[in-house]
């Protein structure tokens, strides 16, 4: 009985492995992702040099969480791109009166996205943190990916 139930075992594992790095849905090897941005001109950072960085941060670790994707560390590894282009934040006006939980306004990361010949810029939008607007940022581009790379035309 232990010998059959190990061999079953075996064989349903065997059925869902996937090799590290793949696509569940093709087998082709999972995109290589590269989150960067422009070299801080300064030493320390500015302000916004460092904003930006922390976002490349952010981003990084969002996009790590999404199946299918590998971060790598440089950009002669990956065969996608994603730049963090800027950030910005917009303060709101009016409200109610009392005490906010979450800061006002809204913050913006722009990011450009290359695979391939395929270029796109994205918005990540979120109300109040970097860290929301980041992951915001992440997930659209994760849909472009998938959208790129899966679309038609594309090479499997």
């Amino acid at each position: 009985m232990l010998k059959s139930s190990v061999l079953l075992l075996a064989v349903a594992l065997a059925g869902t492995d996937q090799q590290p790095g793949r696509h569940a849905s093709s087998g082709s090897p999972a995109p290589r992702v590269f989150v960067f941005t422009a070299e801080a001109k300064s030493t320390p950072p500015t302000e916004e040099e460092q904003g930006r960085l922390d976002s490349v941060r952010d981003v990084r670790e969002a996009l790590s969480k999404k199946a299918g994707l590998a971060i790598v560390s440089s950009a002669e590894e990956a065969t996608v791109l994603i730049e963090v282009i800027e950030r910005e934040k917009r303060d709101a006006s009016g409200g109610f009166g009392g005490t906010s939980i979450t800061p006002l306004g809204e913050t913006l990361i722009r990011l450009h996205l290359k695979f391939e010949e395929h270029e796109t810029d994205i918005k990540g939008v979120a109300p109040g943190y970097w860290g929301k607007a980041a992951k915001d940022g992440a997930d659209k581009a994760f849909k472009w990916i998938v959208r790129v790379i899966e679309g038609p035309g594309s090479r499997k």
